[in-house]
């Protein structure tokens, strides 16, 4: 592993140091993306005019008129503004972030056009489509989602959404189906220890308010024990689905309600039918003793977001919190509720970095807990690229109840353009802590206390953060205080 340590060390400090002193310098105070979103809506100020009409214009690539492929309806709904209103700049420009926000829309732009010899004016709002086909590396949802299975985007992982090896997964998705913002997904992934499928359908009544369905299809190895000490690996296969709404509490306050069903159930293989109610140990991995277990559950999440930058945040707060109530239904008749929340700062904190550029601490704060039954796949998991770096995925320990701190510091290094778009590379240092509140032995078959878990753990390390058009990519190098190292590859941020 010394290898990976000088590699990854070199990377951060030499390289810098070396294209600073060849290169002319570098402006990465703002990149593309952060440019792309933060950039301010304008609108005309307006003198008190009434609306007389308002006019959806459709343009291509170079701004000349084409025909729709959207009614017009789908962006005049984003406005409070309606025919004979007094113009107001402050809504125009609401309305026209609910436009911008439209995943069916590239760009738009809002003009006023006078009626002569009168104080009233016409709307028209100029309107870029995008393509009616989408691409997506990953399957889950932006938050909130209350949807179960391979899309949601849950507050904290439970055990068997947490396989862990090489893996990957593709979203495929139909937009503007209608001409009216509706979506139809299939989302398919897959690697050494997990595999699933989703297929989703949504419709937005506006970009923030609206429903989905779902039906998945979910594979995965608990990540217990290593390969070489075990010779069963328990897949958990999840096949359900579920309906949701989803619509703002208040500005920058998001939630989704939901209603699904699933069957758990055991298998020694991702595509046996050989069901397996206990591990190698003997210990109970479902609650009914067949091996299966329906769920029905009542699922509620919400995202309070006040991040400067959703793509690359530097400064602002972003809360997410859920509840999933499972009632009592089948052989199992499990009645709990798993909660949970997290909350990240960001914090503007100038130390040190290489280029131009934001340097930020981040703070991250988790915890939840189960009241009631908690069957072994629904606990919580503590270790693994996703908790405590330096461990492995469930490592630390697999609870009821639990808390989880990070503090992670991020500077800039350099900002690379190549195919016609900007890379920031920038590198992190960080420190990881959970704890499991003592509650391993509340989890039905005991996995944390036949395993001889910790219960607690810290990590820290550094790695390299490279923002791309299509996301961010993180490689990490982590320590555990228990003499662990680990090598982290991710696509996707950390919190």
């Amino acid at each position: 592993m010394r290898k990976y340590w000088f590699f990854l060390l070199v990377i951060t400090v030499f390289i810098p140091s070396v294209t600073a002193a060849q290169s002319k310098p570098v402006n990465t105070s703002s990149s593309f993306l952060t440019e792309r979103v933060n950039k301010e809506l304008v609108v005309p100020v307006g003198h008190s005019e009434t609306i007389a009409d308002i006019q959806v214009r459709f343009v291509d690539q170079e701004g000349n008129l084409t025909k729709a492929k959207t009614q017009p309806k789908v962006i005049t709904r984003e406005f409070a503004l309606k025919l004979g209103d007094v113009y107001s700049s402050e809504l125009a420009k609401e309305g026209l972030q609910g436009v911008r926000n439209l995943i069916i829309v590239e760009r738009a732009t809002l003009t006023l056009e006078p009626v002569a010899k009168s104080n009233r004016a016409v709307m028209i709002v100029t309107v870029k489509e995008s393509s009616n086909l989408s691409v997506d590396f990953g399957l889950t949802l932006p938050p909130p989602t209350a949807l179960q299975g391979v899309v949601k985007s849950t507050t904290v992982k439970a055990l068997s959404d947490s396989a862990s090896g090489i893996g990957a997964g593709i979203s495929l998705g139909v937009l503007n189906l209608g001409s009216s913002n509706q979506k139809l997904s299939l989302g398919v992934e897959g690697g050494k220890q997990k595999f699933g499928f989703d297929l989703g359908y949504r419709n937005f009544l506006k970009h923030d308010t609206g429903y989905g369905i779902n039906v998945f299809n979910r594979r995965g190895i608990e990540p217990e024990l290593k390969e070489s000490e075990r010779d069963f690996a328990p897949w958990v296969h999840r096949l359900g689905g579920g309906i949701e709404y989803f619509q703002p509490i208040a500005k920058d306050f998001n939630s989704a309600i939901g209603l699904s069903y699933q069957r758990v159930s055991i298998r020694d293989g991702a595509f046996s039918s050989n069901i397996e109610p206990r591990d190698e140990l003997g210990n109970s991995l479902t609650v009914s003793d067949d091996g299966q277990d329906d769920l029905l559950t009542l699922n509620f999440a919400a995202v309070l977001d006040r991040q400067d930058n959703p793509k690359n945040p530097t400064h602002g707060f972003k809360l997410r919190v859920g509840s999933d109530q499972y009632i009592p239904v089948g052989d199992a008749s499990i009645f709990s509720n798993r909660l949970g929340a997290n909350y990240t700062q960001y914090l503007p904190l100038p130390l040190f970095g290489f280029t131009e550029g934001a340097r930020t601490l981040v703070l991250n704060f988790q915890g939840g807990t189960i009241l009631g039954d908690v069957p072994p796949y629904e606990a919580f998991i503590l270790g693994g690229s996703s908790s405590v770096r330096g461990y492995g995925a469930s490592e630390i320990g697999t609870s009821r109840s639990f808390i989880q701190a990070t503090a992670e510091y991020r500077y800039p290094i350099i900002a690379v353009n190549a195919f016609k778009n900007n890379f920031d590379v920038g590198g992190t240092f960080f420190i990881d802590y959970a704890n499991d509140l003592g509650s391993g032995d509340a989890v039905i078959g005991q996995p944390a206390v036949v395993r001889d878990k910790p219960g607690h753990g810290l990590g820290y390390g550094l790695g390299l953060r490279v923002i791309t058009p299509v996301g961010v990519v993180r490689v990490e190098f982590a320590f555990s205080d228990r003499g662990n190292r680990k090598l982290i590859f991710k696509l996707g941020d950390r919190f």
